[in-house]
């Protein structure tokens, strides 16, 4: 992949291609609860639980988790068992043990900071979080950079397969953003990369930036029939045992535990998990801070 390829949109244009995708946005907006109450909790729970999960399965989620947690007050008083039984089938536990603490940071020291800047000095919240948060319920003007960003911005820039360098990138997102408008704007440049313009089948026809995008003549020529890498399955890999481990501890009564014997003999599929294997997981999970171990047996923390 190459980068040489990048120009910026032309000064003369920014306001026309800021007005397009704002008013296609107003009809295609991806409709959240977070994005509609601009409180600054709902934005972190939902940015936190949208990394790397699809948003179909984020959305019945959040509602129980805020049912559950209804305030930042509420969910750094709640205990790390709790977070995590709620969390549930969602996966990446570590994220819901990085948002606790997040909140019990952010309600020791107050409320919620206003900048991207100050909201990455609390652990577990990372610079496009940071962002996000700040932007949506803060109105800061902060340019929202995810996978989806990245490609739009490239292709507009003329890269058709969605490269560009760190520095371009960031020096451009910042040039688009509307600043009068940084939470909208953050959510349509992503909602744009997330339904229109798509990493395999982009639908250059719908693009409310197409006359606007370098990359538009080379995506047209291109073949829509590509190689798939083949990735290696997701079962019996590290990480679904990590989940098979937390869920099978997550459906013992509240401070129960398991011997390691008995949390494998719960374990689907585990005649591809040793003792051995399972003694490295635990481990591994306990030095994470998703579980605990008290007297040789497991439980949540």
């Amino acid at each position: 992949m190459t980068t040489r390829a990048f120009r910026q949109p032309p000064p003369a244009t920014l306001p026309h291609l800021r007005r397009a995708l704002l008013d296609w946005h107003r009809r295609h907006a991806l409709r959240a609860p977070w994005r509609a109450s601009g409180d600054p909790y709902h934005v972190l729970v939902a940015a936190v639980m949208a990394q790397q999960t699809q948003m179909s399965r984020v959305l019945p989620k959040y509602d129980e988790f805020l049912a559950a947690f209804p305030t930042i007050e509420a969910l750094a008083r709640a205990t790390a068992s709790r977070v995590l039984r709620i969390w549930g089938p969602l996966g990446y536990n570590v994220r819901a043990l990085r948002l606790h603490r997040a909140a019990k940071r952010i309600v020791r020291e107050g409320g919620f900071p206003r900048t991207a800047a100050e909201l990455e000095q609390i652990e577990g919240i990372g610079p496009f979080t940071a962002t996000i948060v700040s932007s949506f319920a803060f109105r800061e003007p902060a340019a929202a950079i995810d996978t989806n960003v990245r490609r739009v911005i490239a292709r507009l820039g003329g890269n058709a397969d969605g490269a560009i360098a760190e520095r371009a990138l960031q020096a451009a997102a910042e040039r688009l953003l509307a600043r009068r408008a940084p939470g909208r704007w953050n959510q349509a440049v992503m909602d744009l990369g997330g339904a229109v313009c798509t990493a395999r089948a982009p639908r250059c026809d719908a693009c409310p930036l197409a006359r606007w995008c370098r990359a538009r003549p080379k995506i047209a020529k291109r073949s829509p029939a590509g190689g798939r890498t083949r990735q290696s399955p997701f079962r019996r890999s590290t990480r679904y045992y990590r989940g098979r481990i937390i869920q099978a501890l997550r459906e013992l009564p509240a401070g129960a535990s398991l011997t390691p014997a008995a949390l494998l003999a719960r374990l689907p599929d585990r005649d591809g998990l040793d003792r051995a294997g399972l003694r490295s997981l635990i481990e591994a999970l306990r030095r994470d801070g998703l579980l605990r171990i008290e007297r040789g047996r497991v439980r949540l923390p």
